[in-house]
């Protein structure tokens, strides 16, 4: 009897590597004496062709812990392990019965994690939909990370449905890694939902979102130049201002080299193409 719980988690880790295996090379499961919090490894991949001949190309990582059950799970013991995580985490949620795995997506993390860093509790619960309150916080100042379902795999899938689950678990997995991307940038500038963002400021940030503001200034003046040249330009009045902008800042800090080559370039090709 003492083997039965056990050999549940192995039967349900064995089923979920079929599944995942239909979008997804997988790993072995982590065989480790401690639970680090992930059971599976995978790289998603997608179908595609080479000189004529079907092939599978790899795409984005995951990984993800298995459960019997959508019950919420106290993950603080394991937040050292998962807050460096640098790829998208999922809790998958096996239903023997029915032989099919349900992927909920961890993605907001990274976003959890930047607004408070430390939790003596923090709890991951699956949830049937995404949620704008993504993160509520109880009387106690406990969190809970809803975790949005993306996709059901299951063994009776269709070709057809196995692709709809792949490109869903795909799209999820690259909103996540820009959200990774984020954090381990220093940058912490989050989207949420749509056009809606999240911003934090804190130490980290502080040290690193002036040089952050000039690459996208770079940017800016790089795409702007781009416009011109394609006659596409923007008005007159975008661009004086975005032009001021390294002007204004000069005055009172250190505008990089390459801003101002590139404004520079800006103001040459306006000049070029000035109607006479």
């Amino acid at each position: 009897m003492q083997l039965a719980h056990p050999r549940k988690g192995w039967e349900n880790e064995h089923l979920a590597t079929f599944l995942l295996s239909r979008v997804a090379f997988v790993a072995s499961p982590v065989t480790v004496a401690d639970d680090i919090g992930t059971d599976i490894f995978c790289t998603l991949f997608e179908p595609g062709n080479h000189k004529g001949h079907p092939v599978l190309l790899p795409r984005s990582s995951i990984a993800v812990q298995i459960k019997s059950n959508k019950e919420p799970i106290d993950v603080a013991s394991k937040l050292d392990y998962l807050a460096r995580l640098e790829v998208p985490y999922y809790l998958g949620v096996v239903d023997q019965q029915k032989l099919s795995l349900t992927l909920f997506s961890a993605r907001f993390l990274p976003a959890l994690l930047s607004l408070q860093r430390s939790h003596s509790r923090l709890f991951l619960t699956p949830v049937e939909e995404f949620q704008r309150n993504y993160r509520p916080k109880d009387e106690n100042g406990v969190y809970t990370l809803l975790c949005h379902k993306v996709a059901t795999l299951d063994a009776h899938d269709d070709t057809g449905a196995i692709s709809h689950c792949a490109d869903a678990i795909r799209e999820d997995a690259g909103l996540a890694l820009q959200a990774i991307a984020s954090r381990l940038n220093q940058e912490y500038v989050f989207e949420i939902s749509g056009a809606e963002v999240e911003v934090y400021a804190g130490p980290g940030s502080a040290q690193t979102f002036r040089h952050a503001f000039f690459k996208r200034l770079a940017e800016a003046y790089f795409n702007l130049s781009w416009l011109v040249d394609n006659h596409r330009a923007a008005s007159d009045a975008e661009m004086d201002a975005f032009v001021t902008i390294a002007d204004e800042l000069g005055r009172a800090a250190e505008v990089p080299e390459y801003v101002l080559k590139l404004r520079e370039g800006l103001q040459k090709r306006r000049g070029k193409h000035a109607v006479p």
